[in-house]
């Protein structure tokens, strides 16, 4: 073979090498980006994945909070006979606590359908006269106020004349003033085994009715001169044979006591409390049961203190945002409009509102307050999906 033969034999193997070494980095390429794209597909897989998982225990999270919310044991009627005249109202479920029921889980308490409470703030001891504050008055305030349930607060006394009757109204309105207030705050009269109340009735130093009633009206004008709605407890007993309920409710709101299924107090009576072995989600144990009676077509007057000149709110007209609400995590709260006269009246500074029987599908009601200017309180009802 020639020199020149021999050169590009030579050249056509390193020709041959060269492109062989080029095909062979571009197939390495190739084969790099394919993995690339791959690793690249495999990680957008994982994060979906993580995300959905994420979605998941997120979703689970919530049913679990949710459910863990909803009531077992709701308070109703069943068993219980309501007075004729209080046949058209609507009956809204609600307890009164004290430290005795220990502690409570407010959250479930609410969705039992319990849409008020009255706590005990304090109590006058039977033996020494002492006003003593509850152990679980600020917890169970705070719980409350917290949950969304209406709330007032109730004073257990042992007052032998006016002027202890008003000390006791004075303690409880410094209890009370942290608090979101929307029910009345109560005297809880009664005769108490062993008490000075009691001592002194069993003794006949107390014999007139008129000497009861002043006691529990003294208490009431302070709370209500202290611009809170204000109303006596007492049970049956009390109200028919040591007061006169058909004189009493012309002056204060009254929450009657009777077990048994019924209620035979003759004068009208706002609150009842039906039961003191109730059971409710929430509360460990036996609890008090009320129904507040509200007629949706009746202005209930205010009887705190207010501006003599204040405008009635059932003279004003109330409008929700929309015709109909669905349940959002377990309760509907419907956007309310006030106006009156065409003026639009501002809430928190003209009107109060809370929500009742707004857990379940049907007919929930708005409890329109007045404040400042405005005076009485309206019960108006919203469609619930």
């Amino acid at each position: 073979m020639s020199r020149t033969n021999k050169d590009e034999d030579i050249e056509r193997r390193r020709a041959r090498a060269r492109q062989k070494a080029a095909e062979a980095k571009e197939r390495q390429g190739k084969d790099r980006t394919v993995r690339e794209k791959k690793a690249a597909i495999v990680r957008v897989r994982l994060l979906v994945i993580a995300v959905l998982l994420i979605c998941l225990i997120a979703l689970i999270l919530r049913a679990v909070s949710y459910f863990g919310g909803i009531s077992k044991i709701h308070l109703t009627d069943e068993g219980l006979t309501h007075a004729e005249k209080y046949k058209d109202c609507v009956k809204v479920h609600g307890i009164d606590v004290s430290e005795f029921q220990d502690e409570i889980n407010w959250k479930k308490v609410k969705s039992s359908e319990a849409d008020f409470v009255l706590v005990r703030a304090g109590f006058r001891k039977g033996e020494t006269g002492e006003l003593v504050e509850d152990a679980d008055f600020k917890q169970n305030m705070k719980g409350a106020n917290r949950a969304g349930i209406m709330t007032g607060a109730y004073f257990f006394s042992q007052a032998l004349n006016e002027e202890e009757a008003v000390e006791e109204a004075r303690y409880l309105i410094e209890l009370v003033e942290p608090y979101d207030i929307e029910m009345p705050l109560a005297i809880d009269f009664e005769l108490m085994d062993g008490g000075r109340l009691k001592q002194k009735v069993d003794a006949g130093e107390m014999p007139a009715a008129s000497h009861y009633h002043d006691i529990v009206v003294a208490f009431c004008d302070t709370v209500e001169d202290a611009g809170y709605e204000a109303c006596v407890y007492a049970n049956y007993d009390m109200l028919t044979n040591y007061m006169d309920s058909t004189i009493l409710d012309d002056e204060e709101y009254i929450w009657a006591a009777q077990y048994g299924g019924s209620c035979d107090v003759s004068g009208d009576f706002l609150i009842w409390q039906c039961a003191e072995d109730a059971k409710i989600d929430g509360i460990e144990g036996n609890v008090d049961h009320d129904i507040w009676y509200i007629d949706p077509g009746k202005v209930y007057p205010t009887r705190a203190k207010g501006k003599k000149d204040a405008v009635s709110i059932g003279d004003c007209k109330v409008r929700f945002g929309k015709d109909s609400y669905r349940l959002v995590n377990h309760r509907a709260m419907p956007k309310v409009q006030v106006t009156c006269e065409g003026k639009k009246l501002r809430k928190g500074t003209n009107y109060e509102v809370s929500f009742v029987r707004n857990e379940t599908e049907g007919t929930g009601y708005a409890i329109i307050r007045g404040i400042d200017n405005y005076r009485d309180w309206i019960a108006v009802p919203f469609t619930i999906e």
